[in-house]
């Protein structure tokens, strides 16, 4: 690969696109509504349901994050979802693939390119990011790398689009697939969670306790009985939750709280990395005794459940890194020279 031809393609995608009037609109728009959006929940929080500054501000880094995936899963594949077939309708890629460049270097430059121009959304809310790190329940390690994280997970999308736009004539067709695969892995990945949920249902004979009340005595004494109850065995379905970028931040997030004892997770990045956590742990498939009325056993429960907070965010963005390799090697050899073949609509140039 040569390093040099990818650097110019880098400059000359950027400068395609911060070089308008709407690119500098579009970012001062985007610092407008990011600022809107956490100054509001600000005044929503601390003047309207009466909570303190200190548990507004401890969660000030998930609604910042929650923004930049908002906002950036939305715009970030959009931005190279027309690089390909939109330079193809303005005929001026031919130019580019007739210099002494390969089709991985043209490839990897237009990504990078894309790239580089969505990660203005993480540069126009770094204020409250940094304002976020600083002051929430996670350290501040976890909250980089959170931020690195959001961004890589951004550069898969890109990717992903870029392979549309390869293999589409339309610019508007590319777009709508990428958004349509964004969407698919935001909330597709729950919703399969979901339909497979009954089919992880088994069938498992346990002991159970209950209290033998005798009128006579006025008295309990522990009975123990055996039945047959049903389980669900998420344990086996949980890894289709592990791609949704929802989860896989709210994980990293969680994985630098040091959570206080009795209390499963903090703030809503904490819910969501407990969720996920839930469905990894799966049931407790566990014969009661009889110390088992006498003693609290949501606490162990609940601890049991959230074992695994903070260790599933590496599964999911490794899958979602695979995804936007592999759609980088798909964009790669479309924009090979010669073509050999292409479909119908697509312009040579």
């Amino acid at each position: 690969m040569n390093r040099n031809a990818v650097a110019v393609l880098v400059g000359l995608e950027v400068r395609q696109r911060i070089r308008s009037t709407r690119w500098k609109v579009t970012a001062v728009l985007l610092f407008a509504l990011t600022s809107v959006l956490v100054l509001g929940s600000l005044y929503l929080t601390v003047a309207l349901a009466g909570e303190t500054y200190r548990d507004w501000s401890s969660n000030l880094l998930d609604i910042a994050l929650a923004v930049v995936l908002f906002l950036g899963f939305a715009a970030a594949p959009t931005l190279s979802a027309t690089s390909v077939n939109g330079d193809r309708r303005d005929a001026t890629l031919a130019l580019v693939q007739a210099a002494p460049i390969s089709s991985w270097d043209l490839a990897v430059g237009k990504l990078l390119g894309s790239w580089f121009a969505s990660l203005a959304l993480i540069g126009v809310s770094l204020p409250y990011l940094i304002w976020g790190v600083v002051s929430s329940h996670t350290s501040i390690m976890f909250g980089i790398l959170a931020m690195i994280v959001t961004a890589v997970i951004m550069f898969a999308y890109c990717a992903i689009g870029l392979a549309y736009s390869s293999f589409t004539s339309r610019p508007a067709a590319s777009a709508m697939l990428t958004q349509a695969t964004v969407l698919l892995l935001l909330l597709g990945s729950p919703v399969a969670f979901g339909l497979t949920y009954p089919m992880t249902q088994q069938t498992h004979r346990v002991t159970v306790a209950s209290w033998d009340f005798d009128d006579a005595r006025s008295s309990a004494d522990c009975r123990l009985d055996e039945r047959d109850e049903r389980f669900n065995h998420t344990e086996y379905t949980w890894w289709l939750l592990a791609p949704n970028p929802v989860l896989i931040v709210s994980d990293v997030l969680s994985a630098g709280v040091d959570r206080p004892d009795n209390t499963p997770f903090l703030g809503g990045a904490g819910f969501f990395a407990f969720l996920q956590s839930s469905a990894r742990a799966g049931p407790d498939v566990r014969s009661e005794g009889c110390d088992a009325l006498t003693t609290s056993w949501l606490t162990d429960d609940d601890e049991r459940l959230a074992n695994h907070i903070g260790d599933s965010w590496y599964i999911g963005l490794a899958v979602t890194v695979v995804i936007g390799v592999a759609s980088l090697a798909v964009a790669a050899r479309r924009l090979r020279v010669p073509a050999h073949k292409l479909g119908r609509g697509v312009r040579v140039a």
